[in-house]
């Protein structure tokens, strides 16, 4: 190997090993982290994102619990909630003033997000390190795309999945093909035929955890679908939700009358959940 090759391997060494720390070291080494926010995620109230072109969300918190007003109403996944709660906690070691925004691509930020009072504007991302530029009071920040990546999209992004609360807790179900009602450990299936006779207690604790742990592939606010079989369900405490069955097939769709609100299952669920436990195996 000649010297100007080896001198060449070298300078190739060199100009990677520092593009390698570029990525890897953003900031000034043992700079300190700024918090993007001082107030703390159990404290937020509400949440509104905005991206330009989608639909605007809103979130509102209430017995600590997060449900969405906008784009429709409905129950919220709390964990798609605490995602959007961590840019409060976030931090960076990479600061900037925001005197240049059109730098950054921030005097036209391609999405906002309001937690109570604190608008956290996402710009464009730092070509070297992937990180993202986030405007918060009268600084910029970079941050991890993650916060930028994790926005929702689609009209139910937020919205929870699962047919049933996670404080619904059913005991007695009455559906076309017949009432089971579930009490003091024992269950009762009628009209009784011989297959359900022979239902075990464990046979019904899976068919009712179907129900209970039963997530859409869908959720959306109810349409003017006409609808077939009726489901009434009596929970732990006493209330009763109602459902009506609007598709079996392609799609298995189920709407709730007291949320306005549709879910929309794979075909093969209404099998298991409109028939007695016996047939759900």
């Amino acid at each position: 190997m000649n010297r100007r090759l080896l001198i060449n391997v070298g300078l190739a060494i060199a100009v990677a090993a520092l593009g390698a720390w570029m990525i890897l070291e953003p900031g000034p080494k043992g700079a300190p982290e700024i918090a993007l926010s001082d107030r703390k995620p159990a404290e937020a109230r509400s949440i509104r994102i905005e991206r330009n072109g989608l639909p605007t969300f809103v979130l509102l918190k209430s017995g600590g619990r997060w449900r969405q007003t906008e784009p429709f109403s409905a129950r919220t996944d709390n964990t798609q909630a605490q995602r959007l709660l961590d840019l409060l906690a976030a931090k960076s070691r990479t600061v900037f003033p925001a005197d240049d925004l059109a730098r950054f691509e921030l005097d036209h930020p391609f999405a906002r997000v309001t937690i109570d009072h604190r608008v956290f504007a996402f710009g464009t991302a730092n070509p070297l390190t992937g990180e993202q530029y986030v405007l918060s009071g009268n600084k910029v920040f970079l941050l991890s795309p993650v916060f930028g990546y994790g926005l929702p999209t689609q009209a139910d992004s937020m919205t929870t999945h699962m047919l049933l609360g996670d404080d619904e807790t059913p005991v007695a179900f009455e559906l076309a093909s017949g009432r089971l009602e579930s009490k003091d450990g024992k269950s009762r299936w009628t009209p009784p035929t011989a297959a359900t006779e022979k239902l075990s207690q464990d046979d019904v604790a899976r068919w009712l955890d179907d129900w209970r742990f039963a997530s859409s592939l869908a959720t959306r606010p109810a349409t003017a679908a006409k609808a077939g079989e009726a489901v009434r369900i009596t929970m732990k405490d006493g209330k009763n939700v109602e459902f009506q069955v609007l598709t079996r097939e392609p799609e298995f769709i189920l709407r709730r009358l007291d949320e306005k609100l549709e879910f929309v299952f794979a075909a093969d669920r209404a099998q298991r959940l409109l028939s007695p436990p016996s047939a759900a195996k």
